[in-house]
């Protein structure tokens, strides 16, 4: 049966557009491992492998074990964050895009204005 760790290590091992032989040739580890560990839970899974899953995969061990990471918020970020966590995927599609906006640069905002 898969583990949340399971579903975690599939997931962002198909967004990093890998496949289970490229993960386990990029981490050093079998291909059936690979698979072991995306379909089973696993008991005990050594340090060096995390690791180096994390590394191929270009995420933090905390990211692959679904740690969050602290958080230094205001409040109002926090309720924000919140009433973001809550909406459908096309609303947080929405935000984001709207980020993005305001993340650009100044001066391309400025240019595309004109």
């Amino acid at each position: 049966m898969a583990t949340s760790f399971s579903l975690r290590l599939r997931r962002l091992r198909k967004n990093s557009s890998l496949t289970m032989e490229g993960l386990a040739n990029a981490a050093g580890i079998s291909k059936s491992y690979v698979w072991e560990l995306e379909n089973r839970e696993v008991p005990h899974l050594s340090v060096k492998v995390l690791v180096d899953l994390a590394k191929a995969l270009g995420v933090t061990t905390q990211d692959l074990m679904g740690e969050p990471p602290p958080l230094q918020a205001s409040p109002e970020d926090l309720q924000f964050f919140r009433k973001y966590i809550r909406m459908d995927r096309a609303d947080k599609d929405r935000l984001r895009t709207m980020v993005d906006l305001f993340d650009r640069p100044a001066a391309k905002r400025a240019g595309r204005r004109r």
